[in-house]
């Protein structure tokens, strides 16, 4: 997130949900909260207090709310968003007493039940029974309202067989549920809680929802939450706030600002982004969400063998077995395994997981190609599939690094006359460019050839491409330069080079290449940063005509660019990957974008 806050981008007209009929029991006019801080470290008093004796203190200014305004009506449940340090406890604070801002003013209409600091008006060394007592008294309750209410507070809190030890000896969850109770054994006018329903067990959470609920339905009782649950503040509140580095960020419904908030909150990306991904979210139109397909599973070797399931149903002849704990090495059998017909499969170095060993069965092939660039123990793995596949054969291919077996795979495809008419060209570590280019890699038949990553460019990778109609080139001006691919340049093959102005704008370049040249009805969406998603989509790529499409959840510049690109290329859209890549509202986001 930048640190100048753009607010007016993400303010949503909150009149227009405001009934003004209802009394303002809160108004936080202009509100900004300077601290000042020393701005250099004093280790002890006698340090500080010489210091100050010579005027040396120095001291620079912390902006915890910087002009925050809002308004909140009677009956109100108001949820306050934002990461830490936001400035969401200061907020509170001054609408309880408090604190006093710097500037601005806050008018509070009613009698307020704050819970903002567990075990604030607690003394530990006490026990529960007499804390009871001294906290009710903070809170303006007399003894013998403490006294006819006692059992109730205590049965509320469950903390009867408890009453006697001292609550130094408590749980931050057990003096939570006293705080709560003691707070609300009285209907007050306004209920502040800070962060308590996050404390505790999960059922005395619900016990303290019910109880604000009820609050709020039989005595229209005016809440405030803080609450880093963004499900509980838009389960329970009906207006929210989003408070970000001291700025009021967005106002709105509860709904509007829990859904930006999951989206935007803490996350990194240009103004642009931010206003591109803000109004796709607020576009009113619904998605529709039940044609989009998550293809996923919980490792990459579920994955890989998912897809295989999805394109083979009725088996294959052929299956190439790849290391997946080398990410390169599947994606530069992506031609091989389309010459074969065949998906790509994944292995671990020194056993074949359950995963792979239940499709390698199902799929019942002739033949089982192993690939080993150095980390994989053919023979062990060689040995697993036979026990498992005693009818089939096993040809192992392999080198002595990824770069060597990119070779062997070329000289067996060209022994056998596997390959099309194009070859591509890579260094040891390109994963998103050849993810990208996989499903062309697989439906033409193209062999990748691999050299270390700013290395010179082998003269036997030049004298390959010559031979060939179209070089593809997979890196950039440091792995591969003009001088080094000179050669192919003059040779008879058209040369291709895919460099994008970074991950997501080379992704599209190379997308609009593919395009041009193979028939395409849909995006396959894979997260960026996990490359071991995509090993084995090529062959789900090139049968389902999709194109490869990386994208970053967790960065607005990147899902603004997968909205704008989706939006001039509407396709279908599938999810690749772990369960936890993409929750519902990417997926909506980039859905809307399609339609």
């Amino acid at each position: 997130m930048p640190e100048n806050v753009n607010t007016s981008v993400l303010e949503i007209d909150s009149q227009a949900i405001e009934d003004d009929s209802k009394k303002t029991m809160i108004k936080v006019d202009h509100v900004s909260m300077i601290f000042n801080m020393a701005s250099e470290q004093l280790n002890s008093i006698k340090e500080y207090v010489i210091a100050a004796a010579k005027r040396e203190l120095r001291f620079k200014e912390f902006r915890a709310l910087d002009d925050v305004s809002l308004e909140v009506k009677q009956g109100d449940v108001y949820g306050i968003l934002g990461t830490n340090g936001s400035g969401k406890s200061t907020l509170l604070k001054i609408i309880a007493g408090v604190l006093e801002p710097t500037k601005g003013t806050c008018t509070v209409n009613g009698d307020i039940a704050p819970l903002i600091e567990l075990g604030a008006g607690f003394d530990m060394e006490l026990t529960a029974r007499e804390n009871i007592f001294l906290n009710g008294a903070l809170l303006g309750y007399s003894k013998q309202f403490i006294e006819e209410n006692f059992d109730a507070i205590v049965e509320f809190a469950e903390v009867e067989k408890f009453l006697d030890m001292p609550m130094k000896n408590y749980s931050s969850g057990m003096v939570a549920r006293i705080a709560f109770a003691i707070a609300t054994v009285i209907v007050p006018e306004i209920l502040i809680v800070d962060e308590v329903l996050s404390v505790g067990d999960f059922m005395f959470q619900k016990k303290c929802e019910d109880r604000i609920m009820k609050l709020i339905k039989e005595h229209g009782v005016t809440v405030l939450i803080v609450s880093h649950n963004n499900d509980q503040i838009e389960r329970l509140c009906n207006k929210a706030v989003w408070i970000e580095k001291g700025h009021l960020r967005m106002a709105g419904t509860a709904k509007e600002v829990c859904q930006t908030y999951r989206v935007l909150g803490g996350h990194v990306g240009s103004k642009e982004s931010e206003q591109i991904v803000f109004e796709t979210l607020q576009d009113p139109k619904q998605p529709d969400m039940s044609g989009i397909e998550s293809i996923e599973a919980d490792t990459r070797y579920g994955i890989a063998a998912k897809l295989s399931s999805r394109c083979y149903p009725d088996g294959a002849k052929s299956v190439v077995l790849a290391p997946g704990e080398h990410e390169m090495i599947p994606l530069m059998a992506n031609g091989l395994a389309g010459a074969l017909d065949a998906p790509v499969l994944l292995t671990q170095n020194e056993s074949v997981p359950d995963s792979t060993a239940q499709e390698l069965s199902r799929l019942n092939p002739e033949t089982v190609y192993v690939l080993n660039g150095g980390t994989v123990n053919a023979e062990i793995v060689k040995k697993e599939v036979l026990s498992a596949l005693p009818d089939s054969a096993v040809e192992v291919l392999e080198g002595k690094d990824a770069c060597e077996l990119s070779w062997a795979m070329y000289e067996y495809g060209e022994k056998n006359a596997l390959w099309g008419e194009d070859v591509a060209l890579t260094y040891d570590g390109c994963l998103g460019d050849l993810a990208s280019l996989s499903p062309y890699l697989y439906s033409k038949k193209c062999p990748v050839l691999a050299k270390a990553g700013e290395d010179s460019v082998p003269a036997r990778m030049c004298d390959v491409a010559t031979t060939k109609r179209d070089a593809l080139i997979v890196g950039g001006f440091k792995s591969f330069p003009e001088e080094g691919i000179a050669p192919i340049t003059v040779g008879s093959a058209e040369v291709h080079r895919f460099v994008g102005d970074g991950p997501y704008d080379a992704n599209e370049k190379i997308n609009n290449w593919v395009e041009q040249r193979i028939d395409s009805e849909s995006f396959l969406v894979v997260s960026i940063w996990h490359p071991e998603d995509a090993l084995s989509i090529a062959s789900f790529a090139s049968k389902n005509k999709s194109l490869v499409l990386l994208e970053d959840p967790q960065n607005l510049d990147s899902v603004a660019h997968a909205i704008k690109y989706i939006g001039k290329n509407k396709k279908q859209l599938r999810f690749v990957g772990d369960r936890s890549r993409f929750n519902d509202l990417d997926k909506e986001l980039l859905v809307k974008a399609s339609e």
